[in-house]
């Protein structure tokens, strides 16, 4: 006797084949996958797996959006990177149950984002002794909160800043560098890293010395970077060797370094830097190369049609009797060769310039985003299904 089956029996044969469920959701979108986790437990499960999360990745993605800082500490305004078909906001304002606490993104990863509080958090820059640090995925929505960092023999250090070290070529856990004093001399530091692997933190390396800022670092290669203004020099410490390295930025080797650091990132594997200007609407944009030899011009940039398009952007500046631009840069996102992007905030708007054919578009107004001189200017946010 022959079986018939119908659309019902084939579903459930379907979605009791761990291996053919997982290939056909591996087709699906994040935000449809966030939908379907809650169909069960069992779909749930294997949705957020790590084993999952392994599968969809296929390698580097670019920023679908941008956190930017609000007027209150904890309270940020989400900029989707898309001109068009504008989506809602993960959150607004960034608090964790149970946790008193006002927390600030301090560094955004491959998707991952960790956040930070000091309880006495005056700006957004973090304040010795930190008290609570979180590695966040907003996708998911899922959080773990770290040990305190910073405490030796039960006696918290002064923590000059942490970073989250995360690429899923790599590695599927991710590490967290937290550079504090040394317990041996008041100018000297130490690092200390944290591995979602083992659960805990743990020193590496020998004390050293730095005029480097720690409160902010890039994640690239391997390694967390730094920016350091006297010298004018890049800091490095790569996590696999466990070692500090040093290189030049860019124009230190014709002995004109750089004067400020207008925009320092990554995307989609590339680390770049942007000098900071307010008299000129041409600049360029640096890369490394992956073996530190030297910083090259990746792209020259004319805000020519930015100006042209918001004419609101140019000023006198009587101090000294000349025109200066009103902008910065929030981002640059490296998406396909043809489409990458700087993201520029302007008096009135958010806008994007696209770095290879030179047009510009109005993402959003500005009115609420609250600009900071200190760099991060905005947290980048990029769809990921990586386990925290």
């Amino acid at each position: 006797m022959a079986i018939k089956f119908t659309a019902a029996t084939s579903a459930e044969v379907i979605g009791s084949v761990d291996d053919l469920l997982l290939q056909i959701l591996l087709w699906l979108p994040v935000k449809s996958l966030m939908r379907f986790k809650l169909v069960s437990k069992h779909w749930k499960s294997l949705i957020m797996g790590r084993h999952f999360s392994l599968l969809r990745y296929t390698g580097p993605s670019p920023a679908v959006g941008l956190f930017c800082p609000g007027r209150k500490i904890s309270v940020f305004k989400y900029v989707h990177l898309g001109a068009a078909n504008q989506t809602k906001p993960l959150f607004r304002e960034l608090r964790f149950p149970d946790d008193p606490f006002s927390f600030w993104i301090q560094q955004s990863c491959n998707g991952l984002f960790l956040c930070c509080s000091s309880g006495n958090l005056v700006c957004r820059r973090i304040r010795s002794p930190v008290r609570r640090c979180y590695v966040y995925n907003p996708t998911t929505g899922c959080y773990t909160k770290l040990p305190r960092p910073g405490v030796v023999n039960e006696v918290p250090r002064i923590v000059h800043g942490v970073n989250l070290a995360f690429d899923h070529v790599m590695a599927p856990f991710y590490k967290v560098v937290c550079v504090r004093g040394s317990e041996f001399a008041r100018e000297l530091f130490q690092v200390e890293v944290y591995s979602s692997e083992s659960g805990a933190w743990r020193v590496s390396g020998e004390p050293f010395s730095s005029t480097a800022s720690f409160e902010y670092g890039v994640y690239w290669n391997g390694s967390v970077h730094w920016i350091s203004h006297m010298p004018k020099e890049l800091l490095y410490f790569n996590l696999d060797k466990e070692r500090l390295g040093k290189t030049s930025l860019p124009g230190i080797r014709d002995g004109n370094g750089m004067r400020n650091v207008g925009y320092f990132g990554e995307s989609c594997d590339h680390l770049h830097i942007i000098e900071s200007h307010d008299y000129e609407i041409v600049f360029d944009v640096y890369e490394m190369k992956r073996d530190y030899s030297e910083w090259f011009v990746k792209y020259r940039v004319d805000l020519t049609v930015v100006t042209a398009a918001f004419p609101e952007i140019a000023y006198m500046n009587p101090l000294i009797n000349r025109t200066c631009y009103a902008f910065s840069v929030f981002s640059l996102v490296r998406a396909e060769e043809e489409s990458s992007f700087l993201v520029l905030l302007t008096p009135r708007k958010v806008v994007r310039l696209s770095l290879d054919c030179n047009i510009v578009e109005e993402i959003c107004d500005s009115a609420d985003t609250w600009f900071e001189s200190f760099l991060p200017h905005a947290f980048e946010y990029i769809e990921s299904l990586a386990c925290v």
